[in-house]
């Protein structure tokens, strides 16, 4: 995978991963950071792009969801499909 945002593994002076998240956990507002970061360290904005999309299925995405064009709720918690179906945004569902 050339691209990856994901919350980072601590490791100790061992070498062994200490079961913590080493900076910033891409977890709710997280993400948003971290996509951020990730934008910058190519030159680049989520302003610069026309359209953006962001899938999930659990309440602690709606930070990101909230800054994306397109934001889609696949198979979602109680939580965010309401807050899918008050903002307007689609919802799917892949299951029964």
């Amino acid at each position: 995978m050339e691209h990856l945002i994901a919350t980072e593994l601590e490791e100790g002076p061992d070498g062994r991963f200490t079961g913590r998240p080493s900076g910033l956990p891409s977890f709710q507002d997280g993400k948003i950071h971290r996509l951020h970061d990730w934008l910058a360290s190519r030159g680049q904005r989520l302003e610069d792009f026309d359209r953006s999309w962001f899938y999930s299925d659990s309440r602690n995405d709606i930070p990101l969801m909230s800054v994306v064009t397109h934001p889609v709720a696949v198979n979602p918690d109680e939580l965010l499909r309401a807050h899918a179906e008050a903002h307007g945004w689609p919802v799917m569902f892949l299951h029964d």
